[in-house]
């Protein structure tokens, strides 16, 4: 059974290598979907050894299912640059392919600035990950966080990925800037409304549950940095969506 590497990329040519280096080595191929980057992501893709097609950018779910359409494997591992799979996940994962399950839930060891974050919700942090192309897909309507649609039963696999979040303070919060507008613009579509509750409550909210209720304040700095930075993708959700509800609608309803 064929396995694929199925690698999104945008703008990760410090990455791009490593993480094709990481998952060469057990897999039958490794598939580059590059989003549009500025810098030299497909060159030092390709010349890592990767396939590397190109499709702009526009979610991360259409980007995810692109590249599982169009993975060579009858099993497809999904892993984004800026992640590596592990040592044991390297020996475990050809075992794996054909015990049952349809996918298989990888846990993830986030690590930001060097610090493997162990609470606040980052461990063991799964995703399914690990799974046959024929027997799921990428739900169109989750453009963040995007969910994988098996048709069949999803196993568990103790091989961990380790992704190494962000370079630095402000590309984490650049990110959650972006997360926090995809998801406003989702939700509006979808109906969702906003008011000065959303506004407040949830980020305060996702800031007490991931540094007190889970744990966060165990991981020093990096833990509370990482619960702001959470609470602050929660704030640039609802702040958007409210600005969404509160004014775009409005105009609509006042047209003739």
């Amino acid at each position: 059974m064929l396995l694929s590497a199925a690698v999104l990329a945008l703008d990760e040519e410090e990455n791009v290598a490593g993480c094709v280096e990481s998952v060469r080595g057990f897999c039958d191929e490794v598939l580059v979907v590059d989003g549009g980057s500025r810098d030299r992501t497909r060159e030092v893709a390709a010349a890592a050894g990767a396939r590397v097609l190109e499709r702009p950018f526009d979610d991360f779910a259409r980007q995810h299912e692109f590249a599982r359409a169009r993975a060579g494997g009858e099993w497809v591992l999904s892993i984004d640059a800026d992640e590596r799979a592990s040592p044991e996940l390297a020996a475990a994962a050809r075992g794996t392919l054909g015990g049952g399950a349809t996918a298989y839930s990888l846990p993830f060891k986030n690590h930001f600035r060097g610090v493997w974050l162990r609470w606040g919700g980052f461990w063991p942090d799964r995703h399914v990950r690990l799974f046959r192309r024929d027997a799921c897909r990428y739900h169109p309507d989750r453009p963040v966080h995007e969910k994988l649609i098996v048709d069949g039963a999803v196993g568990k696999l103790d091989a961990p990925v380790l992704h190494y979040t962000y370079r630095s303070l402000s590309h984490c919060l650049a990110k959650m800037e972006r997360y926090g507008e995809a998801a406003a613009q989702a939700l509006f579509a979808q109906g969702r409304r906003a008011g000065a509750f959303d506004v407040v409550a949830r980020p305060l909210w996702r800031l007490v549950r991931g540094y007190v209720l889970l744990g966060g304040f165990l991981d020093g700095a990096a833990g509370a940095a990482m619960a702001w930075a959470r609470a602050h993708e929660a704030f640039a959700r609802y702040a958007r969506l409210w600005e969404l509800t509160r004014f775009e609608a409005g105009r609509d309803r006042l047209r003739p």
